[in-house]
């Protein structure tokens, strides 16, 4: 595991961007998945700036979508695939056929996951994953307490995530179920990338690094990632 501090969020994610453009361009034609949280947006439109400068082309890569809120879609605000097409996607002109998502909207969800699993397994694997840590230590939608299982799959969500959706969704919206890639896959992506900001985050910070490795904090299965990079602030690494 290799972990890097910079100064603050604009650093950090001008560096993740930079480092998530060398993998592309190195390894066109791969499989990567991003989350979409409010941490990655920076790092995002950083990416979309890159090719616009010709630094790297974004259409040589494919796409699985991390996770999904079950019950919206892309007309609602918040949703991951809408996050996801109107601030990267969208902006980066990925088309279409690039890109597997999760939909939230439909009810067959083992359909979804069946699907999903196929993608990446088409697609030789993921080669890179950016992933955020929630303040329970969720990555995706692996909750506090997830089994190691394969796959893809459902998951009831945790009350701290459920509370801490209202920032995405602007008001409380129903949301108690999401659909998310598994930690177990997650884990067999050649390259890892965990990407956290903010003093909030440090507890969990230093819980997910230094902490036991346990399914009560999915982020910490990740200290036996065989290419691991932690990527901080100054916030978010102050209790390490």
């Amino acid at each position: 595991m290799k972990i890097i501090i910079v100064e603050n969020h604009n650093e950090l994610s001008v560096l993740v961007a930079q480092k998530i453009a060398t993998y592309i361009n190195h390894n066109p034609n791969t499989l990567v998945c991003f989350a979409a949280g409010d941490t990655p947006l920076g790092m995002l439109r950083e990416l979309v700036t890159m090719q616009s400068r010709k630094e790297v082309d974004l259409s040589s890569v494919w796409y699985a979508q991390l996770d999904e809120w079950i019950g919206l879609g892309i007309e609602d605000i918040g949703s991951c695939v809408r996050v996801m097409t109107d601030v990267f996607f969208g902006p980066a002109n990925i088309p279409k056929e690039r890109i597997h998502l999760f939909d939230g909207l439909d009810p067959d969800t083992n359909g979804q996951c069946r699907a999903m699993e196929k993608w990446i397994a088409a697609h030789g694997g993921i080669g890179l994953t950016l992933l955020g840590i929630g303040m329970n230590g969720h990555i995706g939608f692996n909750e506090p307490g997830t089994p190691d299982r394969e796959g893809c799959f459902t998951v009831s969500l945790d009350d701290t995530t459920k509370s801490v959706s209202v920032k995405y969704f602007g008001a409380e919206r129903s949301v108690s179920t999401g659909i998310t890639i598994g930690w177990y896959e997650l884990m067999q992506a050649r390259t890892a990338i965990l990407m956290v900001c903010g003093e909030a985050k440090a507890p969990i910070v230093k819980a997910s690094l230094k902490g036991e490795v346990t399914v009560d904090v999915p982020a910490s299965l990740f200290q036996n990632h065989s290419s691991l990079t932690v990527m901080l602030d100054k916030a978010a690494a102050s209790l390490l």
